[in-house]
């Protein structure tokens, strides 16, 4: 895969599948523990990824992209039921955020993602649908998120506003 702007990489449990992204370029799977990697080109242009997270199985794969600080660049978050052969752009919560973390629970079902300068989203349902979390009250500018294997416990941390956690998948956070 050679040297590029790396973002993000994520791993399956068993270390055989990794997924990494490139700001300004593609994504990269491996299926050998990262003896051998494959450019994903399969979203078409090059985007700016920020943040990867996978399935302990490597199967399920979430992405998300900045918009560089550009309010007007189009940016998703996109997922893959496949190990990344494929990919879904999802563009119903906007699609013009500056996403900076994901996450996804073990069974990939349960995903939190961050955005700078705005909130929380979280998807019970493998990033079908998703919902904005309101209840901090204010938006923060969200850095990385990460949550527990069975997607109850999250974590995440805001430029100059410490680490917020959650023990109830997102409904209620403390700092």
């Amino acid at each position: 895969a050679g040297i590029k702007n790396y973002k993000g990489i994520t791993m399956s449990t068993d270390g055989t599948k990794l997924a990494a992204a490139v700001y300004g370029g593609n994504i990269w799977t491996s299926t050998d523990s990262g003896a051998s990697w494959t450019e994903d080109t399969s979203v078409g242009a090059t985007r700016k990824w920020t943040a990867i997270t996978s399935s302990a199985d490597g199967t399920r794969l979430a992405a998300v992209e900045s918009n560089g600080g550009n309010s007007n660049q189009v940016t998703y978050i996109w997922t893959s039921s496949d190990s990344g052969v494929t990919w879904t752009e999802d563009n119903s919560v906007g699609t013009k955020k500056n996403w900076k973390g994901i996450t996804m629970s073990a069974d990939g079902t349960k995903l939190a993602a961050a955005v700078i300068e705005g909130n929380i989203w979280i998807s019970s349902n493998s990033g079908v649908t998703w919902t904005e979390d309101t209840s901090i009250g204010h938006t923060q500018n969200w850095y990385h998120i990460t949550m527990s294997a069975d997607g109850t416990k999250l974590a995440a941390v805001a430029s100059y506003a410490g680490i917020w956690t959650s023990s109830n998948s997102g409904t209620n956070w403390s700092e």
